[in-house]
């Protein structure tokens, strides 16, 4: 299946944004600002409590975004409240809005990907007890519309320096056809960091549907503190040609403020 320029970048920026709702996400241990040093003794921590209360207790990040695109960029998600998705199942629902500034002269991709002005706010919706995300129901044309959630599970209440596992996998449905246009997952790993604190670190993948042919990887790193909350530090896209429109294999990075 050929994607086109229009469809591949809305899935890209769809992922992309829901990735920190989900802790989801760039994965730069390196520029973590943290000390990855194996003679430093690594805690056990619990991820579980650090996702969780993300999640529900709402967030906002601001940042410089550089490489391929300049600007800078606000993205909030509301606490969570209980609610149902369009399907009619329970949910908690964060809503998210966006707010990004790059220069005028910017090319194309970048003024698509980082289009948004603050005036919208998207519903994500998370099961109530495992709090993995779940799909929103929307339909069109009788066919799934948007990301259809798999293969979740709620990540662990204890990690060390090695541990990974996968947050669930998707389907991405245009909602003008039974057959998904993408497919990908969001997996996470543990770094080292210092002798009281861990990184976390998700990575979104998204191919086109039943090939393996990539159209960009999401690395997004925070850090699970000591008393076990989460603090974003920074982002990267590895976008395909696919998704900057035919203008190459590039990079996105985002730094975050603290």
């Amino acid at each position: 299946m050929i994607m086109t320029r229009a469809s591949s970048q809305r899935f890209l920026k769809a992922n992309f944004k829901l990735g920190l709702a989900l802790l989801s996400t760039a994965m730069l241990a390196a520029c973590g600002g943290g000390n990855s040093s194996s003679s430093t003794t690594s805690p056990t921590l619990n991820l579980n409590a650090a996702y969780t209360g993300w999640v529900k207790g709402g967030s906002t990040i601001t940042g410089t975004i550089s490489g391929y695109c300049q600007g800078t960029r606000k993205q909030s998600f509301t606490p969570t409240v209980s609610g149902k998705t369009l399907s009619g199942a329970a949910a908690l629902i964060t809503y998210e809005s966006e707010t990004d500034s790059i220069p005028a002269g910017s090319n194309e991709f970048c003024k698509g990907f980082y289009s948004y002005n603050g005036s919208t706010s998207t519903p994500y919706y998370f099961d109530p007890t495992n709090v993995t995300p779940i799909t929103s129901g929307a339909t069109k044309n009788g066919y799934p519309l948007g990301l259809v959630w798999s293969n979740q599970a709620a990540p662990p209440t204890s990690v060390t320096v090695g541990d990974t596992g996968t947050l669930a996998t998707y389907l991405d449905y245009t909602g003008d056809s039974a057959r998904p246009i993408t497919e990908g997952s969001r997996t996470w790993k543990i770094s080292a960091d210092t002798a009281t604190t861990l990184l976390y670190i998700t990575t979104d993948t998204s191919k086109v549907y039943g090939t393996e042919v990539l159209i960009y990887t999401s690395i997004t790193t925070y850090r699970i503190n000591a008393n076990n909350t989460l603090t974003p530090l920074n982002k990267e896209v590895q976008a395909t040609t696919i998704a900057t429109k035919g203008a190459g294999n590039q990079t996105i990075y985002e730094t975050y403020q603290n």
